[in-house]
């Protein structure tokens, strides 16, 4: 996808060339269409290298280009025929060469613009006009639409550089001047592409290694250029009258390439925005494009690039222990969140990619708000991958059970999937077992998949657990999908049989990336359960003055009715947004705490529970995130939150102005005290 990127570019560049630039080429003059042919095969070249390199790098490497010249100019100078292999350094050395060999006859270079026709502004407004009105009648996407004007604008970029360059430039300097000139400016693109190229990580922008190399060659190629004109008598100008000219190219040139290489990014980042970030658009329900969720293997993931292209390769479905190899690394929310989806859809899109309908039981519609979001994920990625909802329901009882089988008849058992909601309650919850025992014997036939579960084992001598592992391990037509390694190691120790278990990620990341659309009013939200997997801890530490910090758990903070359960999912796993981002930082003992602040980008620390539900997590799919902490303790919690708040402070948005005014007694409240009065 790159390289098309890269071949649309360069046809752009040679097409925009050729209509704004005229070569004259007189008496059959050898010379031209030599530089011609040069410049086309050095835009070529210099173009799919950066498609298969580092920008930077492909800069770097034309810094070689002052040695060339010398030498190219050297052998023509001797005689010698130009027998060269080809790189995106030669090229430019050649046709520079052959353009001043000419000038040195006549003092032209026979490059010149094309005279302004207004025909040609008709047929440019035409297009223009043309290109928005198909946009505007969907015949194009936005992506067409981008690399479009990014192409356009580049090749005009590459006009204005080649004419200053071989048409005006070259005539005060001699080739190998020419060349030295260039190495500021490409010395200053590798410089501000190292800069503002690696947006991952910015407190490690510059690698100082790689740097380093690029300076000494620099350095070397600016003597042996020096050297080589020497030698050769090629007088380095000093003049101011070759001065300016050095000046104007490095500026041309500069704008020219670090224009081709800042739209070519901005291109992408683009396409990654309208083609990924489709939360809640008129794009939600439009199955991503591959490569939108695939990662950027430049940056800090480069020293992992082989192992990660390989493990892009893997089947999952067959080999579920490494779905996390990527995840793990990862460090921002967007690359979490992609990667997760990608999973979702290689993994459990591939296992239901052969149905055409579907029956949905135990949609969440509760107000513990986790539970909700994994329904509204479940519900984006049916609509994605295109299975067709027959059925569902959230309190599915007896008599709906018996609807759902009615309507499951009529289908045949290849059509049609029975999908089970995913959470946290195998085991530990033995209702939700008993229910999915149920599905299991009224559905037995059909293939039935549970999506994303975690296994919670509260009490291993239970008879409950017992039961469990009987009724789990050995049903052939039962796929779980496992939400974490601790679970799916569990359900390999105790639940080994004929029932399949495959990894993935929590289906509410199928929700995507979400901004905030409300001020936080608290510098600490505390989500703080209690319920049977509560972490057990009953202080909870005062914050320093001046920091306001709230605690409460969610379940508390109300949401609208609905007339029916899958519009009151929506309803309330948009007020679980709501709620948490009342603070500019996050303290979670709730899973989904976690992932629904990893959704927003909110920094936050997890306290983990004795059964290490959260950990688990973190530890599977979220370890690399930079803006989270976790711990079992809540003073250490506090500690990090505050971190957090001091880490992030010139990005985190301000708390709502003026709270600490009470107006019922006029007085100014000193915060630090935990407010946990009230949801």
């Amino acid at each position: 996808m790159r390289q098309a990127k890269r071949l649309y570019q360069i046809l752009a560049d040679e097409g925009i060339c050729f209509i704004f630039v005229r070569v004259d080429i007189f008496d059959n003059d050898w010379t031209l269409n030599v530089a011609k042919v040069c410049h086309v095969v050095a835009t070529w070249f210099t173009n799919l290298s950066m498609a298969c390199m580092f920008a930077s790098s492909t800069f770097a490497i034309k810094l070689m280009e002052p040695i060339t010249s010398a030498v190219v100019q050297y052998f023509i100078g001797r005689g010698h025929p130009l027998l060269r292999k080809s790189s995106n350094t030669d090229q430019p050395s050649i046709r520079n060469v052959a353009l001043k060999s000419r000038m040195t006859t006549d003092e032209k270079s026979g490059v010149a613009l094309r005279p302004f026709r207004s025909s040609l502004m008709g047929v440019a407004a035409i297009c223009t006009i043309g290109l928005g009105l198909v946009r505007i009648q969907g015949l194009i996407t936005d992506r067409a639409l981008f690399i479009t004007l990014t192409c356009v604008i580049s090749g005009l970029a590459h006009v204005v550089y080649s004419y200053v360059s071989t048409g005006i430039v070259l005539q005060h300097m001699s080739v190998v001047s020419h060349a030295v000139t260039n190495i500021l400016k490409r010395v200053l693109v590798v410089l501000l592409l190292y800069v503002t190229g690696n947006y991952h990580t910015p407190k490690q922008r510059i690698d100082l290694c790689t740097l380093s190399k690029y300076i000494i060659l620099v350095t070397c190629s600016l003597f042996c250029g020096l050297f080589l004109g020497v030698v050769r008598d090629f007088k380095i100008p000093t003049t101011a009258d070759s001065v300016f000219p050095a000046v104007v190219l490095d500026s041309a040139g500069y704008g020219q390439q670090f224009t081709q290489w800042s739209m070519a990014r901005l291109a992408t980042e683009k396409i990654n925005d309208t083609q990924f970030e489709r939360t809640f658009t008129h794009r939600a329900q439009e199955l991503p494009n591959k490569e939108d969720l695939l990662p950027d293997l430049g940056g800090y993931l480069s020293q992992y690039k082989n192992d990660i292209e390989g493990f892009l390769q893997e089947d999952l479905v067959a080999n579920p222990h490494r779905s996390s190899f990527l995840s793990r690394k990862l460090r921002t929310h967007v690359e979490v969140i992609k990667e997760a989806q990608r999973l979702h859809f290689d993994i459990i899109g591939t296992v239901l990619k052969k149905y055409k309908y579907a029956i949905l039981f135990d949609l969440a519609a509760f107000e513990n708000k986790g539970d909700p979001c994994i329904s509204v994920g479940e519900m984006h990625f049916l609509a994605r991958i295109k299975l067709k909802l027959l059925y569902y329901c959230s309190l599915c009882t007896k008599e709906r059970f018996r609807m759902a089988e009615k309507i499951a008849r009529r289908y045949s058992t290849d059509d049609l999937a029975i999908l089970v909601h995913g959470g946290g309650n195998i085991v530990g919850y033995k209702e939700s077992d008993d229910h999915r025992f149920s599905i299991f014997e009224i559905f037995k036939g059909f293939k039935i998949f549970v999506f994303p579960q975690s296994v919670f084992i509260n009490n291993f001598k239970s008879s409950h657990f017992e039961i469990c592992k009987k009724k789990y391990c050995c049903n052939e037509n039962v796929t779980f999908v496992m939400r974490d390694h601790q679970s799916y190691r569990y359900a390999q120790q105790y639940f080994s049989g004929t029932t399949k278990y495959i990894l993935a990620p929590d289906m509410a990341f199928q929700i995507g990336p979400m901004p905030r659309f409300l001020s936080p009013v608290f510098d600490i939200m505390w989500i703080r359960r209690t319920d049977t997997e509560t972490p057990g801890y009953k202080a909870i530490p005062s914050a320093p003055p001046g920091i306001r910090m709230h605690v409460s758990d969610w379940w508390k903070w109300k949401t609208p009715g609905a007339p029916n359960s899958m519009e009151r999912a929506h309803y309330i796993c948009t007020n679980g947004f709501f709620y948490l981002q009342r603070g500019r930082v996050v303290i979670t003992d709730r899973l989904h705490g976690h992932i629904l602040a990893t959704l927003m980008n909110i920094p936050h620390v997890l306290i983990d529970n004795k059964e290490h539900k959260l950990s688990a997590y973190h530890l599977s799919w979220t370890a690399g995130l930079e803006n989270t902490y976790i711990t079992d303790n809540p003073d250490t919690a506090l500690d990090l939150a505050l971190k957090l708040l001091e880490k992030y402070k010139d990005v985190l948005p301000p708390r709502l102005p003026f709270l600490q005014i009470d107006e019922r007694t006029s007085k100014i409240v000193e915060f630090g005290k935990p407010e946990d009065g009230y949801a």
